[in-house]
């Protein structure tokens, strides 16, 4: 028979890890395809926080059929530059949740 404590013990693990995980996905997803703009002063320099607008793919799901890519421009994230270049306004990249943040990396 188990020890009431070693129970508790692993039912405290279990709600430790279950918080971690939940962090790291409370948006839904942990990627998303964004398209970059100018909120307020585009940045001159890689690394630093890029606004984005979420992009979303239309058209039939089939092999060879075109894309369609819908940009919600009411919606804004701030998107940390990891890369080595400064994306052209308007640059598609696809976002990474970390640790409750948005990362991508452009390296031209």
């Amino acid at each position: 028979m188990f020890d009431a404590r070693i129970l508790r013990d692993r039912q405290e693990d279990a709600l430790a890890a279950t918080s971690r995980a939940a962090r790291f996905a409370e948006d839904g997803s942990v990627a998303m395809l964004v398209q970059t703009k100018v909120a307020f002063v585009y940045p001159s320099s890689a690394n630093a926080f890029f606004a984005c607008s979420p992009v979303r793919l239309d058209g039939p799901e089939s092999e060879g059929a075109a894309v369609l890519y819908v940009t919600d421009l009411s919606r804004t994230y701030f998107v940390y530059n990891l890369g080595t270049h400064v994306p052209p306004i308007g640059t598609k990249v696809i976002a990474q949740s970390c640790s409750g943040r948005w990362t991508f990396r452009f390296d031209g």
